[in-house]
């Protein structure tokens, strides 16, 4: 069974009272998630059941080792994810024997989680579970929930291998959910080949993160990657520091500086960071590694009683206070806070007195709607580099300070929620109500951010995706997605936060600098009354079936009756196994015969080796860790690396130890790693024709190396050096869609004086962006390649490929839609404001080539030859 039904509809209830059942007629429950935050909560809401015979117990790489053993044989509802039951539950399956005799329920929650590569391997585990079961003779029942998934039925049954029934009705109450998509301003300054930039994503998010818990809004922002997730926090909690600096001037006694931040917060660092990702030449994909950007507009979410119009960023930087002040208020009636709002209405009609009629009309349009910031803008590598700069406007430093760009400023839009005498006794505590929340952290240090937030006192967290997934935070008022998340379905579990128990909420998408936010903006049909995307995953990837296969025999010898569990391809991909010499054929079956442990060969995330482990060398403090191929771009040696708060240098990168060795600094610049692709074409498996032009899906293999890193100036972004590296190269075999245009297709745009490299290398930066609108994946999921004149083909060729091994299925989704896909990718060209190219239509901002050569007007005219019927 699969229960799809909107967020805060009563799906943990539905599978709950089953499961307690269970367990009080003496079966076990086993629990599945793909966080520890949702175990961990799920956790705290059987404990406060207060049933006796109920004997719950997560089984996690957080569980210490002395508990696991009574987790083993005492408890019968176990809650674990993915990873350990992969790793230490189904190969140490005897040791858990009787609870699999009496297993009778699974509850797979949060299952839309298990998609591309990670959902393909986690299908492969339930497939080995059922195996296991059916050794110890039970056959429990598979219960899945989600809150936003396409086709529920179709893909569980793919998940799972079983038939599957489908629950969609969801007739549970839900308050109003205001949202709002928020595009930031073009800025004056310029970017790569002189191109306009937006003001980034996370500088947005961090000014409305300040604002929002200085109106007691509790509020969670969502950013896109965990460097991203700090730097929010950390320009968050200096605003706020200026703000308690501020108000103690005006408020004599209160204390006049911040009390240091507590062991569960983030210290506040004096320049905040907000670099944009690693450079990486010829779009190759990878984890973000640092703060990127995007654009938006605003409709109806799911199951919301009521909806919003679309809010515009407001021309120049005056506008800030009253458009912040109006969503802010929104956000108040949506919270029913009235102290914060009575202060929000009275400050913003003081802001709005003093603009033009129009600057007047569009706050008080922005009032009954959403409305978009107008801060001043920055570039994405200048942007927070500039903190104090921008402190000054939005932190109040000094009340009537003057802006050189904006003109004097008569109040802080930081503090205009503040009411004329003091509520707060201690001013001070003000930016220890934000932090940061990301995977990597040590496990008691997500625990305290979760109860902290819990319990009111944090006001504020800057989150990755790793709290998307679930977690009950009552009292959340609202939620800021800095950047289009990758998917539809992210958009609204992310927004679902918020508004839980009935109330009424605000979920605000902030904008970044890119393809795909740009083309939704201006064409937000695509977003808003469209189903979510259908969820991509392929068990049958022999890369994914062949190390499960390994793992399933090493666990029970595999025989022709297990075949048909693992998929059609079983027995062709047990043939490879045995001449590679991994499994043994005998008689009775297959065999693993080696001393390692076979679940080594599955990487379920995707990542692909050991996490590298994040060190202070003068104390051997353990910060984090990094996943293995992310460590060439996020920590090499020189790299700048921030945590909880805190910048650090990186000494040295030992890949053969696994460890990255870092020491505390405070430099002037940030970096940005920059490496070279290779691809080749393997293998060609359809091919039709498209325009003047042919379409291609297959095999490629993939050769990248990060060669060097730049320094760039914190303060104007100039150019510091090139420092070159050596990593060893990182080869992938994947499957790619590409096009390619016949001679005579090309020869009259370039007798029309077209760049052919830039107009391809354009194109595909463009089309990468928009490809999460049509397979469910993110950028950072695919990488691309192209070239005037590619050595396999002969002829002007782009590639676009999946970045996991042996493919994820987002590029033969893209071969499937490529007339759409090619089609929406040319007019979100056409239809950005640019003259030659931005972030926002051709730039992209892990172009390892420096987004050069570009040609926007050329992309256009070689994407209509190749969409134009011959």
């Amino acid at each position: 069974m699969i229960i799809s039904t909107g967020t805060a509809s009563g799906k943990s209830l539905a599978y709950l009272t089953p499961a307690v059942a269970t367990c009080l007629d003496g079966g076990t429950i086993l629990y599945l998630t793909p966080t520890k935050a949702l175990a961990a909560d799920q956790l705290r809401s059987l404990r406060e059941l207060r049933i006796t015979q109920l004997r719950a117990a997560c089984f996690d790489g957080d569980t210490p080792f002395e508990e696991r053993t009574w987790v083993r044989q005492h408890a019968n509802y176990v809650l674990t994810n993915p990873d350990m039951l992969h790793r230490s539950v189904l190969p140490r399956h005897a040791q858990w024997s009787s609870f699999f005799r009496r297993l009778r329920l699974v509850v797979v929650d949060e299952c839309h989680g298990y998609r591309g590569v990670f959902g393909s391997h986690v299908a492969q585990i339930l497939r080995r579970l059922r195996r296991v079961c059916a050794r110890y003779g039970s056959r429990p029942t598979f219960l899945l929930a989600s809150a936003t998934a396409s086709e529920p039925g179709a893909f569980a049954m793919r998940l799972t291998g079983l038939e599957m029934d489908e629950v969609t009705v969801d007739a549970s109450p839900k308050g109003a959910t205001t949202i709002a998509l928020w595009e930031p301003p073009l800025t004056e300054l310029r970017g790569e080949g002189g191109a306009p930039v937006r003001r980034t994503a996370t500088a947005e998010a961090a000014d409305l993160l300040a604002d929002l818990v200085l109106a007691d809004v509790r509020t969670l922002a969502f950013v896109r990657s965990r460097r991203g997730a700090e730097t929010v926090a950390l320009t968050a909690r200096a605003k706020l520091a200026d703000v308690a600096f501020s108000l103690s001037a005006r408020f004599p006694g209160t204390p006049a500086t911040p009390t240091p931040a507590t062991a569960d917060m983030p210290q506040t660092a004096p320049t905040p960071t907000n670099a944009p990702d690693a450079i990486r030449t010829a779009d190759a994909p990878g984890d973000v590694s640092g703060a990127t950007q995007t654009v938006g507009t605003s409709m109806h979410a799911p199951g919301a009683a009521q909806t919003t119009s679309t809010g515009a960023a407001a021309p120049d930087a005056t506008q800030t206070t009253s458009t912040r002040a109006a969503a802010l208020d929104a956000t108040q009636t949506t919270s029913a806070k009235a102290a914060a709002a009575d202060a929000t209405r009275n400050t913003s009609a003081k802001a709005a007195a003093a603009q033009t009629s129009s600057t007047r009309a569009a706050a008080a349009d922005a009032t009954q709607t959403t409305s978009a910031s107008a801060d001043q803008p920055g570039t994405p590598q200048q942007d927070a580099a500039r903190q104090d700069e921008r402190a000054t406007r939005h932190g109040g430093r000094a009340t009537g300070q003057a802006d050189e760009a904006s003109g004097p400023v008569a109040e802080s839009s930081l503090t205009w929620a503040i009411p004329d005498s003091p509520t707060h006794p201690d001013w001070a505590d003000l930016p220890n109500k934000i932090a940061a929340y990301r995977a990597g952290y040590l496990a008691e240090d997500r625990r305290l951010l979760e109860k902290a937030l819990r319990a009111g006192t944090l006001m504020g967290l800057a989150s990755t995706n790793a709290l998307e997934l679930g977690v009950d935070v009552s009292g959340l008022d609202a939620v800021l997605i800095a950047g289009w998340p990758g998917t539809r379905a992210s958009l609204w579990q992310q927004a679902g936060r918020a508004g839980r128990d009935g109330q009424d909420a605000l979920a605000v998408l902030i904008a970044r600098d890119d393809p795909l936010d740009t083309y939704l903006v201006h064409h937000p049909q695509a977003l808003f009354g469209q189903p979510v995307e259908a969820i991509v995953l392929d068990p049958d990837n022999p890369y994914v079936l062949g190390p499960h296969l390994c793992a399933a025999a090493a666990e029970i010898p595999l025989t022709d009756d297990d075949l048909p569990i693992f998929g059609d391809t079983t027995s062709t991909v047990l043939d490879d196994l045995v001449a590679q010499g991994l499994l043994r054929r005998r008689p009775a079956g297959w065999f693993w015969t080696r001393r390692e442990r076979a679940t080594d060969l599955a990487d379920i995330r995707g990542g692909g080796g050991a996490p590298i482990q994040v060190v202070e060398s003068s104390t051997g403090r353990l910060l984090g860790s990094v996943d293995e191929p992310s460590a060439h771009t996020t920590v090499h040696t020189g790299a700048v690396y921030l945590h909880q708060g805190e910048t650090f240098l990186v000494e040295l990168l030992d890949l053969e130890a696994g460890v990255a060795l870092v020491s505390s600094a405070n430099p002037d610049f940030t970096t940005f790693a920059r490496d070279i692709t290779d691809i080749s074409i393997l293998a060609t498996q359809r091919s039709h024709p498209l325009g003047t032009g042919t379409l291609h899906f297959g095999e490629v293999e993939v050769t990248r190396q990060v060669v060097s890193y730049l320094k760039r100036r914190l303060q104007s972004g100039e150019m510091l050096g090139d420092e070159p590296l050596e990593l060893p190269p990182r080869t992938l075999r994947t499957r790619a869609v590409w096009w390619t245009l016949p001679a005579s297709a090309v020869a009259p745009l370039a007798e029309a004086g077209i760049d052919l490299g830039g107009a391809a290398h354009a194109a595909e930066h463009a089309s990468i962006g928009l490809l999460p609108l049509f397979a469910t994946c993110d950028r950072w999921d695919i990488g691309g390649v192209s070239t005037e004149l590619h050595a396999d083909t002969g002829l002007l060729t782009v590639f676009v490929y999946d970045g996991h091994e042996g493919g994820a299925g987002f590029a033969e989704r893209g071969y499937a839609r490529a007339t759409d896909w090619l089609t929406a990718t040319r007019e979100a060209i056409t239809s950005c404001e640019c003259e030659r190219g931005c972030p926002s239509c051709i730039q992209s901002p892990k172009c390892g080539n420096g987004n050069n050569p570009l040609d926007k007007r050329g992309a256009v005219r070689l994407l209509n030859t190749l969409l134009n019927p011959q």
